[in-house]
C-alpha cells in the first residue's frame, strides 16, 4: 500500500510538472508570436461572442443610448437618440432581427451618426443602403422609422427567406432575392464582403461595437 500511495504521489507530480511546462511553452509562444492586430481579438469573452443576427438582444436600451451619447453628444438625427434606440428596438423585434447589434451595425455605417461620408443624416439612411461610393448618396427616406425597418428588412433578407412581415421599404431587397446570399448568411461575419465590399473585417467591427455597448450601465 506505501508504495502505491508513492506511485499516485509521484504520477501527481509529473502531471502537474508537465501542466506548469505546456503553460510556460505557450506564454513564450504568444510572446514570440503576437496575435496580429485586429478586430476579430477584442472578442475574447463568450458571452458577447453571439454572431447571429436572428435573436434576442443581449444589451439593454439604455446601454444603448448611453454608448451612443458616449461617442457622439450631439449626433445628427432629425429624432432624439431615445427615439432612434426605441425604434431599432420595435423593428427588430418585429423582424426577429438583435435591434442592438442593428443599431451597433448603423454607429459603424455612419461613423457614430457625425456621418462625413457619401450619406448625408437628412437620408434616414442609417446602414448606407444602396451606397457604392464616389458621390452616391444611396437611399432615402421619408421617416427614421422606415429607414431603420429597411435596414432591419435586409438583415432578415440576408439571414432568412422568410418574407418581413411589414410592406417591404428596403430599396435592395429584390435584388438581394435574386443573388445566392438570399436567406444564407446566418451570422454578423457572415456579411463580410457582402454588405461592404470588399468588408474583409465588416462583422468583426460590428461586433467590436456591439461589446463595447455591453460594457455600459444597464
Amino acid at each position: 500500500m506505501p508504495q502505491r500511495k508513492t506511485l499516485v504521489l509521484l504520477f501527481a507530480i509529473l502531471f502537474i510538472g508537465f501542466g506548469i511546462m505546456t503553460h510556460s511553452a505557450y506564454l513564450a509562444f504568444q510572446t514570440k508570436y503576437p496575435p496580429i492586430s485586429s478586430t476579430t481579438f477584442k472578442l475574447k469573452d463568450l458571452y458577447h461572442f453571439d454572431l447571429s443576427i436572428l435573436g434576442k438582444p443581449m444589451a439593454t436600451k439604455q446601454q444603448c443610448l448611453n454608448y451612443l451619447l458616449s461617442k457622439n453628444p450631439l449626433p445628427q438625427l432629425v429624432i432624439s437618440p431615445q427615439e432612434l434606440v426605441n425604434i431599432f428596438y420595435e423593428e427588430g423585434f418585429r423582424e426577429g432581427i438583435r435591434p442592438d447589434i442593428a443599431l451597433a451595425q448603423s454607429l459603424h455605417e455612419t461613423g457614430f451618426f457625425h456621418y462625413g461620408g457619401d450619406v448625408i443624416a437628412i437620408q434616414n439612411n442609417y446602414a448606407g443602403l444602396g451606397t457604392t461610393g464616389k458621390g452616391i448618396k444611396g437611399a432615402q427616406f421619408s421617416q427614421p422609422r422606415l429607414g431603420i425597418r429597411a435596414q432591419i428588412q435586409h438583415l432578415k433578407g440576408y439571414t432568412t427567406s422568410i418574407a418581413p412581415t411589414m410592406n417591404i421599404v428596403d430599396p435592395r431587397y429584390a435584388l438581394l432575392r435574386k443573388t445566392p446570399s438570399y436567406g444564407k448568411i446566418k451570422t454578423w461575419q457572415g456579411l463580410n464582403g457582402k454588405w461592404a465590399v470588399p468588408g474583409i473585417t465588416y462583422g468583426q467591427t460590428i461586433l467590436a461595437i456591439h461589446q463595447e455597448i455591453l460594457k455600459m450601465p444597464k
